[in-house]
């Protein structure tokens, strides 16, 4: 049986800390050039953050809320599929089972 491939949780951990960082200089002024990890953020998760910059305007704190819960489950779901189709192209050359019996 094949060892589950880890690396698929390094994109969402990386994603996580961006937001988080990017977080804590907005809220820490002697941080506050850490903010600017925000807006790439942002440009990172596009598909996901447009419903971020619909929100930011009225509702900063659901707009924060989204990027970090989707835009982390996004990146993880991203690492799935590359998992998926690596252990796909992978298996792809052994040859078929032989069926005994």
């Amino acid at each position: 049986m094949a060892q589950p491939i880890r690396w698929r949780y390094v994109l969402p951990s990386l994603h996580f800390l961006a937001c988080l960082t990017s977080y804590v200089g907005l809220l820490i002024p002697s941080l506050q050039f850490l903010g600017i990890l925000l807006s790439l953020v942002l440009l990172a998760d596009l598909p996901v953050s447009l419903l971020a910059y619909g929100l930011g305007w009225k509702h900063p704190a659901l707009a924060a809320t989204w990027v970090f819960v989707a835009g982390t489950l996004w990146w993880y779901l991203l690492g799935r599929a590359v998992q998926a189709l690596f252990l796909g192209f992978t298996n792809r050359n052994d040859p078929p089972a032989k069926l005994t019996g």
